[in-house]
């Protein structure tokens, strides 16, 4: 891979759909083969740091995930604000999941790459039928992961997160969809190639 230019990836993809597991090998991948920092915004990891840390806006937080609701648009766009103003210098990947699902967050989201200089960045869609995001989700066991609120989840994906995919299209954004049903390794190495960093 080009060691200069450090890439920029949105991971999308329905509850279940491995986003999680891939976005850990693309980052081990990284620090194996790439001189650059990697800056991780995990939106679910965030949101689940917010509940532990037992403030009014926690509560208000877990009452949503709780029913498999969908965050308001401001929430997600403080957090990935935050992370990238405290820890962004400039040279490094940034790789993140659970972002642009909503308009706002869409928006907030590209008006942030753009003033960081990094609106080429690049967009991995994993995408599973609902019958195996639910098999998935039920079997890792979550406290959150009831059938409804896995439903819930999968309702809205469809409602609000989709049609976030055909703005960034339209916006010109490079968009890979990949099956997300198969074995992890093909996957990778999926993703790898269609970001241009594969061997």
């Amino acid at each position: 891979m080009n060691q200069d230019i450090p890439i920029t990836v949105l991971f999308f993809g329905s509850q279940g759909a491995g986003k999680g597991t891939q976005v850990k090998m693309l980052i081990e991948y990284l620090k194996n083969n790439s001189k650059h920092d990697i800056i991780h915004i995990d939106m679910g990891h965030l949101l689940r740091e917010m509940v532990a840390a037992n403030t009014y806006s926690s509560q208000l937080v877990h009452e949503v995930i709780g029913i498999g609701g969908r965050m308001p648009d401001f929430m997600p766009i403080y957090l990935a604000t935050q992370k990238l103003v405290e820890k962004l210098t400039g040279s490094e990947h940034i790789i993140a999941d659970g972002l642009a699902r909503g308009a706002d967050q869409t928006r907030g989201w590209e008006d942030a790459m753009q003033f960081y200089k990094r609106d080429n960045f690049q967009i991995i869609n994993l995408v599973i039928s609902d019958d195996v995001a639910v098999t998935r989700l039920l079997a890792r066991g979550r406290n959150d992961d009831t059938e409804e609120g896995i439903r819930n989840r999968l309702a809205w994906t469809k409602t609000d997160v989709l049609p976030q995919l055909e703005f960034l299209k339209n916006a010109g954004r490079t968009i890979h969809t990949i099956d997300g049903e198969r074995d992890i390794d093909v996957i990778h190495q999926d993703i790898l190639l269609a970001l241009g960093i594969g061997a």
